[in-house]
């Protein structure tokens, strides 16, 4: 059995798997499934998630859908250097946050004007992985390299919600370096292929620049707006392994983790400020749980140009209750996905997945509740264009 045709059926499911609305801030399980690919490879790929999310606040108001439909774009490049040495670079966004706050609830300020009333946030992310692998013997690799990252966001916290910091604005953008390292087994005669990936924290610091209300009033005013802070993106650990059933079937399996529970942002004087008014500073965001994330697959090859695939999704999520930047506590979904070979070396691939999210109380930082938000779904589109040469 050839190397291409046991690992085509599963390579075209990356079209969509970690592209979603999952735990903490992620929107890419950050795969390397590139690094695996025979010969000389590039793909390219956009995904379109569209979550609903709804609730109300500790009032009774209703909250009309807060997360904000996203794009996410990623692609990579591969090629050997040597018949043992292959080098890949994989572009990816993994992190990200897009809510808005609209209607007549706790989140809305009455004493601003309508353009900028709203409480809402934006968090946005970009990385390069670099990875050398090196071939042990014909079934075992060795994987390494840099991650650089770019983090940028932006908070304005508007509402009764938010009390005296009603009108809190905050900025932060930094690029940063942390490091990949894995390795794998595979056995082309059977399709099986396994690999163990960890991805180290990245702490990022830079100027963060706060409006703080509750400052002007504890401080009279007297401190910068413009401050050094940091953020640290959290490590992970992806777990991938995939067998062949029989020639034309492939099974599949991949599972992450992220210690969320370790994550909290503290903007530098909203932590000051919180100091002197309560006796502890708080943070902007953070979570409780950790996340455990499950894929699971089978892969069929209809023809010698198309293959489908089918799977299941579960996310345990970060906790509950859970920040109002993404009050939901994990999902279960579904995905569907084909790839179609153009010709012998472009495909084009093509899925789709359905989640059900957790229902979760929405809290703002010291555990205070100011939300809750049930029976939320969503899903996502995505597709690739991909070149393999031999």
């Amino acid at each position: 059995m050839k190397l291409n045709q046991k690992y085509l059926i599963v390579a075209m499911l990356s079209i969509i798997a970690g592209n979603t609305f999952a735990a903490g801030l992620e929107r890419s399980s950050q795969q390397i499934d590139a690094l695996f690919e025979s010969g000389t490879y590039a793909e390219i790929g956009v995904t379109h998630i569209v979550p609903k999310v709804t609730g109300k606040d500790i009032d009774g108001h209703s909250i009309s859908d807060v997360a904000e439909d996203t794009q996410s774009f990623n692609y990579a490049v591969k090629t050997n250097i040597t018949p043992k040495l292959r080098v890949a670079v994989i572009y990816d966004e993994p992190y990200g946050a897009k809510v808005k706050f609209e209607g007549e609830n706790n989140f809305i300020a009455t004493n601003l004007p309508a353009s900028d009333a709203n409480t809402r946030v934006e968090v946005t992310s970009k990385n390069i992985t670099t990875l050398l692998g090196y071939n042990l013997n014909k079934n075992v690799m060795i994987y390494a390299g840099p991650a650089l990252q770019e983090i940028s966001a932006e908070t304005h916290l508007r509402g009764k919600t938010y009390g005296l910091n009603s009108g809190y604005n905050m900025t932060f953008d930094d690029i940063a370096v942390g490091w990949v390292a894995g390795m794998s087994y595979a056995k082309p005669e059977k399709g099986i292929l396994a690999s163990l990936t960890y991805r180290s924290e990245i702490e990022h610091e830079s100027t963060v620049n706060e409006d703080v209300p509750l400052a002007d009033i504890i401080f009279a005013g007297n401190y910068s707006h413009d401050n050094k802070g940091n953020i640290t993106t959290p490590e992970s650990v992806n777990l991938n392994m995939q067998t062949g059933l029989n020639p034309t079937t492939s099974l599949y399996a991949k599972a992450r983790w992220v210690p969320w529970s370790d994550f909290a942002y503290y903007p530098p004087v909203l932590k000051a400020t919180t100091q002197a008014a309560v006796g502890r500073g708080l943070p902007l965001v953070n979570y409780h749980d950790d996340q455990t994330s499950v894929e699971i697959g089978l892969g069929k090859r209809l023809n010698p140009n198309l293959a489908i695939s089918v799977s299941g999704l579960w996310d345990s999520g970060s906790g509950d209750p859970a920040p109002t930047l993404g009050p939901v506590k994990g999902y279960w979904g579904a995905g569907l996905a084909a790839k179609y070979n153009i010709n012998k070396n472009v495909a084009f691939s093509l899925g789709g997945r359905y989640m059900w999210f957790g229902d979760a109380k929405g809290e703002v930082s010291g555990g205070r509740l100011v939300g809750d938000f049930k029976d939320n779904t969503g899903y996502a589109v995505g597709m690739k264009l991909s070149y393999k040469s031999k």
